[in-house]
């Protein structure tokens, strides 16, 4: 019976079983609370949920640790809650808002921070600085590698430092602070604009606290244009930071509006938390040279080059990102720095941390500065410093960022070059694709050779060429996959266009097929049924290269085609294999009355060199009635006259016959 009225509640869309869950909540047992709250969760309603955030404090401590780790089923009442008509319900919602870090409803903050409610408006602003601050903590802790309870709120007993927990755990909180801290910020930084009531101390404070990296949004209030809260920012940061806002400090110091108050202001710091945190983020603090450390910083320069290496030969590997970092911050020329951080790259060689800091310290820069760290860290023992590096390169893109990338390629681990080919590759490809053309053959095969081998991609750029296109694309790609010798690789591509309906495509594809020794069917077919003249020429050209005598009888049916070229390409087969029709065939081609058959011939002749045949060929020089037939024969003739020339002068003997011929 009990489950049943448990199982009517849960259903019931009444208020009123709400507000009798409520009564229970407020007045029961606890374990009749624990009940009553289970219910009104599994129910979801807006009215119960506010009902629940309005006893919040009231509850068994518990029951306020189930509320909290199921926060986000609270959150479509945390949001009607926080603009309710009643001040405690809307205290409660924002009570438990920054309790429950959720920073995704920042906005409901902001709403009532503009409140005439003095108390609604103060409860808002310890609500931002209360998340700001669970923010910074966690940040910290993430940074050192540990983790604190209940974020942030609790430390093992006696003070002692937070344990250390498992990878699962760190990413998690890593995870937590990612979602919930652009919202944050982007509320504290609105209010800063916005507000200008007493509360702008407190939110200046939740502002420091955000400002630990250079991506802050309240840090960039430094340099957003009229922004409501750039002035107390400022005069803030001219004086001796709190141990809190050590980060902010120093992050403001590279801002050219605060340079020149930074020395006077670090002269200053006597306070010992603040003075320990310093400490962590130099390195010459060490030594207790507070004097040096502000006469560098006053000037905006650092020590030469000979005073740099001689300091840190002194200290560690690790020190390196530390002095790296107050290089970034002394408003040097970037490539002054550079020059500096190489020697700091060469010191911190065995120590990776070290060498990723200065990796992340040249990511920050504006677009524009030098790249020769980055270029230099392309070089690095490890590969993970080195893809990074060359996705900063690609990103910022600097002049003749293609050719410093490239000359990686030979080199480069297999991670490094999957990174430069896919944002170089198409740039690589298209510019030797375009050049192509331009090239005599010897230069493009050397090119195409050095493309493929940077290039991992570039058989399936070229396969894509092959397949899709234009028809002069298609061409251009076969012709590039002959002379680099790829036709083996991109067979699977190259016999579907066999059958291409475009008769210039099969008649290439059929040539390019001819170094696959497996695509001797595929020429066969083509030999004996394409529909197209100039396709079969081409596959009985392949098979001249065969040398196969099989091919014979196909050879001299070929030999009597109706068609000049397939007929002279048969021909010039058989005389090659040394077939004794072959001498017929060409005679009876030569006596053709069709012009185009002899003119073939004659092209058949000069390529066998049947000089046996000169009488004919003098023949149709003298008597054709065709002028092209006459022309043709006329320059057989001149060359054969050039090479007895040759022969002559050269001392080699000259066949009587052919000579006899010539005469005549």
């Amino acid at each position: 019976m009990l489950q049943r009225l448990v199982l009517a509640l849960v259903e019931s869309k009444n208020e009123a079983a709400d507000d009798l869950l409520l009564e229970a909540l407020r007045l029961g047992t606890e374990q009749e609370k624990a009940g009553a709250l289970d219910i009104l969760v599994r129910r979801q309603s807006t009215h119960g949920l506010s009902g629940v955030i309005g006893q919040f404090d009231s509850l068994p401590e518990s029951l306020q640790l189930d509320i909290l780790k199921n926060i986000k089923v609270l959150h479509h009442a945390l949001r009607e809650a926080g603009r309710s008509d009643q001040s405690e319900l809307r205290l409660a919602a924002m009570k438990l808002i920054a309790l429950g870090r959720q920073g995704k409803l920042a906005y409901v903050l902001s709403e009532n921070l503009h409140d005439l409610d003095e108390q609604l408006s103060k409860a808002a602003t310890d609500a931002m600085v209360a998340m700001a601050r669970w923010i910074a903590t966690e940040t910290r802790a993430l940074q050192k590698g540990h983790w604190i309870e209940d974020g942030g709120s609790k430390i093992e007993d006696g003070g002692k430092a937070p344990t250390q927990t498992t990878a699962l755990e760190l990413q998690a909180t890593y995870h937590l602070l990612i979602e919930n801290r652009p919202d944050i910020e982007q509320a504290v930084a609105r209010a800063m604009d916005v507000h200008r009531g007493k509360h702008g101390q407190e939110l200046l404070r939740a502002a420091l606290l955000l400002c630990d990296w250079s991506g802050s949004k309240t840090l960039a209030i430094l340099q957003t244009a009229k922004h409501g809260g750039q002035s107390a920012m400022v005069r803030r940061l001219q004086q001796p930071p709190a141990a809190e806002h050590v980060e902010a400090f120093l992050l403001g110091a590279s801002h050219g509006q605060l340079r020149s108050h930074f020395g006077i202001v670090f002269s200053h710091i006597e306070e010992a938390p603040v003075l320990d945190a310093l400490l962590r983020k130099t390195h010459w603090l060490k030594d207790h040279q507070l004097q040096l450390c502000v006469h560098q910083v006053t000037r905006g320069a650092w020590w030469d080059h000979a005073q740099l290496l001689h300091d840190i030969d002194r200290r560690p590997p690790c020190d390196a990102a530390k002095i790296g970092q107050w290089l970034a911050a002394s408003g040097m020329h970037d490539v002054t720095q550079d020059e500096r951080m190489e020697q700091l790259r060469v010191h911190a060689r065995d120590d990776f941390p070290s060498r990723l800091r200065l990796l992340r310290i040249a990511a920050a820069r504006k677009r524009g500065s030098s790249v020769q760290l980055l270029k230099s860290l392309l070089t690095d023992s490890d590969e993970r410093i080195v893809r990074m590096a060359a996705r900063e390169i690609i990103r910022r893109r600097p002049t003749d960022f293609e050719n410093t990338l490239l000359q990686q390629m030979t080199s480069a681990p297999e991670s490094v070059r999957k990174v430069i080919s896919r944002s170089i590759g198409q740039v690589g490809f298209e510019h030797f694709w375009q050049r192509f053309d331009r090239m005599d053959r010897n230069t493009r095969k050397q090119a195409g050779r050095a493309m493929l081998k940077i290039l991992p991609d570039a058989l399936q750029r070229l396969g894509r060429r092959l397949s899709g296109g234009p028809i002069e694309q298609n061409v251009k790609a076969m012709q590039v996959v002959q002379e680099l010798g790829l036709a083996e690789q991109l067979r699977s591509v190259l016999m579907p266009l066999c059958s291409h309906s475009n008769a210039h495509v099969r008649s290439k594809a059929v040539v390019v097929l001819g170094d696959v020794p497996a695509a001797s069917e595929v020429l066969l077919e083509k030999v004996l049924n394409d529909t197209d003249p100039r396709v079969r020429a081409n596959a009985i050209e392949v098979l001249e290269s065969r040398m196969h005598e099989s091919y014979v009888p196909l050879l001299a049916e070929r030999a009597r085609s109706s068609h000049n070229r397939e007929r002279a390409n048969a021909i010039k087969a058989l005389g090659k294999m040394k077939v004794a029709t072959a001498v017929t065939q060409l005679t009876n081609m030569l006596h053709d009355n069709r012009s185009e058959h002899r003119i073939s011939a004659l092209w058949a002749l000069r390529q066998i060199g049947w000089w046996q045949l000169i009488s004919e060929v003098g023949r149709l020089a003298k008597d054709d009635d065709n002028m092209r037939v006459r022309r043709y024969a006329l320059t057989i003739l001149r060359g054969v006259a050039e090479l007895v020339q040759q022969q002559k002068k050269s001392g080699s003997p000259v066949e009587p016959r052919a000579e006899q011929r010539k005469a005549s």
